[in-house]
């Protein structure tokens, strides 16, 4: 059975007490400047004026990965990694439990009913000991089938609103980006 199947199995059996259950966890690069989109730099203007000046994109004096964890309703734990850092499995780990006591305080409700963690297949995610810490908290790893964006809701619907939030502004210093997110 695939990924794919295992997934419509579980929402044809339980419904939407399913998709309650489930938590998602991604990465993300945040830049010091996010260009402004073509569609939001659009105007009106009167057909004899002269067009509006662009500037190039410069490129980005720097960037923060946030990791991301979120139910249907929330984000519920967002960090940062700290610069120089890599995510490897420590920090998969150590993000994971502050993610459990962060659940703890915000969602208790899903504790005793159980917990589906979906995240993608990034090797620092699927070695053996994150498999072990996910069991020790009885938290059920879904099946994340390869390429399949419609999985990553952080990805689609968190992504994209904060580039277009973020669209033209310059940040000097990563604090004031995390401020900003």
């Amino acid at each position: 059975m695939t990924g794919t199947e295992e997934l419509k199995e579980g929402f044809d059996r339980e419904g939407q007490d399913f998709l309650d259950h489930i938590i998602t966890y991604d990465e993300s690069w945040v830049p010091h400047f996010t260009p402004e989109s073509k569609r939001a730099s659009k105007q009106w203007k009167h057909a004899n004026s002269l067009p509006p000046k662009t500037f190039r994109a410069i490129v980005s004096a720097g960037k923060v990965m946030a990791s991301v964890f979120s139910d249907k309703c929330d984000v519920i734990n967002l960090e940062f990694l700290p610069r120089g850092a890599t995510i490897n499995r420590e920090y998969h780990c150590r993000v994971l439990n502050d993610m459990h006591t962060r659940l703890r305080n915000k969602r208790p409700v899903l504790i005793p009913k159980g917990v589906l963690f979906l995240q993608d297949n990034a090797r620092a995610h699927t070695v053996h000991r994150n498999s072990c810490t996910l069991q020790q908290f009885g938290w059920e790893l879904l099946p994340h089938p390869p390429y399949s964006p419609d999985l990553a809701p952080r990805d689609l619907h968190l992504s994209g609103p904060l580039k277009v939030f973020l669209g033209g502004q310059h940040f000097s210093t990563d604090d004031d980006v995390k401020q900003a997110v």
